[in-house]
C-alpha cells in the first residue's frame, strides 16, 4: 500500500481566513503607539542636545581668561543647540496631541494612554523649563565676555598663525597611463618595445680568419 501525504494542509470547513483581517484590526486600533514613540524620541534628542550645550559651558568657563574669542564662538554654537532642541521639544507636543486624539477615538483599546501622556507630559514640561535655564545661562555667560571684551578686561588672544599648505602635483597613475596607451593587439603593443631597445650595431662586413692548431678561432676582426 502506499501512503500518500498531502503538501499543504486544507483548511477546515468554515474557515473564512479572519486571522488576517483580526491583526489589521488590531494595528489599527494600536495608532497611537507611534506618536507616542516619536514624542519619545524628540525628547530624548532634546535632552542629549541640552546636556552637550551644557558641556559646552563648563569647557568656556575653563578657557574663558586664554582664548575669549574662541569661547564666544563655542557659546554661538551651544546657542544653535539649545535651538535645535527647542525644535525638538515643539515636535514632541505635536506628537502628544495626536496621541491624544487617536486614543480618544479608541477608548477600548487605550486603557493605558492617560498614564503615558501624563508622564510624557511631565517630562516634557521638566526639558522645557531645563531648556529656559540653560538658555538664560549660555546668553548671560556670551554677555558678560563681550561686555569684558569691550571694557578691557578680557584681551582677545592672538589669531592663530597660518601654516603653510604642501600642495603635491598630481601625479598619473601608471596602471591608467598604460589602460589609456593600450593597444588591442599584441603586436602592436610589443612592437614599440622592441623598437626602443638598443641593439648592437652590426659591422659591414666580417673576415674569419683560419682555423688555428690549437682548435681555437682567434677573435673576429672587423675590415
Amino acid at each position: 500500500m502506499s501512503v500518500t501525504r498531502q503538501r499543504s494542509a486544507r483548511a477546515p470547513e468554515g474557515a473564512s481566513g479572519t486571522c488576517r483581517d483580526r491583526r489589521r484590526q488590531q494595528g489599527d486600533r494600536r495608532r497611537w503607539v507611534r506618536p507616542f514613540y516619536r514624542a519619545n524620541r524628540a525628547l530624548d534628542a532634546s535632552l542629549r542636545l541640552i546636556a552637550s550645550s551644557l558641556h559646552t559651558v563648563a569647557a568656556v568657563e575653563r578657557t574663558i581668561h586664554r582664548r575669549p574669542v574662541r569661547a564666544t564662538r563655542n557659546l554661538q554654537n551651544a546657542s544653535g543647540l539649545l535651538v535645535t532642541a527647542s525644535a525638538r521639544l515643539v515636535r514632541a507636543a505635536k506628537n502628544l496631541a495626536e496621541m491624544t486624539e487617536r486614543a480618544a477615538l479608541e477608548p477600548e483599546t487605550a486603557q493605558d494612554v492617560p498614564e503615558f501622556v501624563v508622564t510624557a507630559t511631565a517630562r516634557w514640561m521638566y526639558m522645557t523649563s531645563w531648556l529656559a535655564e540653560t538658555s538664560d545661562e549660555v546668553f548671560a555667560l556670551q554677555r558678560s565676555i563681550l561686555e569684558k571684551l569691550q571694557t578691557g578686561a578680557l584681551v582677545p588672544e592672538r589669531p592663530a598663525e597660518r601654516r603653510p599648505r604642501i600642495r603635491l602635483a598630481p601625479r598619473p597613475v601608471p596602471i591608467r597611463a598604460f589602460l589609456r596607451l593600450r593597444q588591442p593587439r599584441v603586436h602592436d603593443r610589443i612592437g614599440p618595445l622592441l623598437l626602443r631597445r638598443r641593439r648592437t650595431p652590426r659591422p659591414a662586413g666580417l673576415r674569419v680568419p683560419r682555423r688555428s692548431t690549437l682548435g681555437r678561432a682567434p677573435p673576429l676582426f672587423s675590415l
